[in-house]
């Protein structure tokens, strides 16, 4: 077990989980963080409007653990507003932004801790990785391309993890190699390593957006200031995406944020600037 402990080889990383009642689901993402993961400062949950029973299960199979601290956020659902609370709450140099339907796999540990060094680069902003449905062979997220007309899309999504890792890929299927370190234009915020510094020094997740958008804006914003979004390879955690809270139709008002802030990421005669060769495929993913 990576427990928290006073250890000085502990790393000084503040993880942020928001949560809506699915205690059960939250603390699988917290046990195997602590299992697989680094030794770190402290684990923040935030709970955003859960009900008393299932917040109280939470405070349960917690209080034998002081480095994870429950905060209560009780306004409508703002994942940017929620997110940025959580990050004033952060007392860590670095943070792990992390959704709470998510799990790290033993065959994975290391990673946070390679996430965490990359972050450590003054030129480098926002650090993703592989996400992986819960089949875990199926992928859901290897970073973020634009597209021309202001869409973001995740990298790879439905596609094989065993075929895009294998030393014979189809690199007609495959063209980058996600076992590898890449720079890329954005990685999404179910799981985003950042220095709290460099989070606080843009301002944040913007606010303006309310359910999704938000994660990739950051990374935009943050490489507008001279830094890098890197994609770390060689590992990857499972994304049981949306079981954390019922589907909520996505407003207007993120479309809308979206494509202002995305096209402010695309080159119009070069496409994705770290992706490319996909840019103008419509077909691929």
């Amino acid at each position: 077990m990576s427990e928290a402990t006073s250890s000085s080889d502990k790393l000084d990383l503040s993880v942020v989980i928001p949560f809506h009642n699915k205690a059960k689901l939250t603390m699988l993402a917290v046990d195997s963080l602590l299992k697989f993961g680094p030794r770190l400062r402290e684990i923040i949950l935030l709970s955003n409007n859960s009900s008393p029973d299932e917040l109280e299960a939470i405070k349960l199979a917690t209080v034998s653990r002081p480095f994870i601290k429950i905060f209560e956020y009780n306004h409508p659902f703002n994942y940017q507003k929620l997110m940025n609370f959580g990050v004033e709450q952060a007392t860590g140099q670095f943070l792990l932004l992390l959704n709470n339907d998510t799990e790290l796999r033993p065959e994975s540990a290391g990673l946070i801790e390679r996430m965490v060094a990359k972050a450590a680069d003054p030129k480098v902003g926002i650090v993703g990785c592989t996400l992986l449905y819960g089949d875990g062979n199926t992928i859901q997220h290897g970073g973020v391309f634009l597209r021309p007309k202001g869409q973001a899309e995740h990298l790879y999504a439905g596609r094989r993890y065993s075929q895009s890792i294998a030393a014979d890929r189809d690199v007609s299927i495959f063209p980058y190699d996600i076992t590898t370190d890449l720079a890329m234009t954005a990685v999404t915020g179910a799981v985003q390593v950042v220095e709290k510094a460099k989070y606080v020094g843009v301002g944040g997740m913007d606010t303006r957006f309310i359910i999704c958008g938000g994660d990739v804006d950051l990374c935009i914003r943050l490489n507008h200031t001279g830094m890098q979004t890197w994609f770390v390879g060689g590992g990857f955690l499972l994304h049981k995406e949306s079981q954390s809270r019922a589907f909520i139709p996505i407003p207007y008002n993120d479309f809308y944020w979206s494509y202002r802030s995305y096209m402010q990421g695309f080159d119009i005669e070069v496409g994705d600037r770290y992706l490319p060769a996909i840019t103008n495929q419509e077909d691929f993913r």
